[in-house]
């Protein structure tokens, strides 16, 4: 399962310690046999903590970015009918869940000393499989 992908790659006792961020983009890159380049999968350092500055959760920046690779339109998000529907669904079913998607609000409210973001990271990692899942079956 994608979250099993997820948590291997967010604990340093695993060898690994990525932040959310790069934890959930290797994990979906993995999952789904994507061969991102290291160049994209060093992008999404950046994303972790909500960028640095507590903004939208960097697990949720990642799965956006699988996203337009698996599904724009000649590199334009715009252009994307099944890209734009895909990520208002992925949102449906995190609103669901969470109240909102910033990290400062994620830690506050769901952080773990020993785990950390584990909960929240997991959660994602389970609603994009299942509507990456559902897409295939709408294909």
């Amino acid at each position: 399962m994608l979250k099993d992908e997820v948590v291997k790659y967010y604990y340093p006792g695993n060898g690994y310690n990525y932040n959310c961020a790069e934890a959930m983009l290797r994990a979906l890159n993995d999952y789904y046999h994507l061969d991102l380049s290291r160049d994209i999968l060093y992008a999404a350092s950046s994303f972790g903590g909500g960028a640095g500055h507590d903004e939208m959760c960097g697990g949720i920046a990642s799965v956006l970015a699988v996203l337009g690779v698996l599904f724009s339109q000649n590199g334009k998000g715009h252009d994307s009918i099944k890209m734009n529907e895909l990520r208002r669904r992925f949102f449906e079913e995190f609103d669901k869940v969470y109240e909102k998607t910033d990290c400062v609000f994620l830690k506050s409210n769901y952080y773990v000393p020993v785990h950390k973001c584990e909960a929240v990271l997991v959660n994602i990692a389970e609603f994009v499989e299942k509507l990456l899942e559902e897409s295939e079956k709408e294909i």
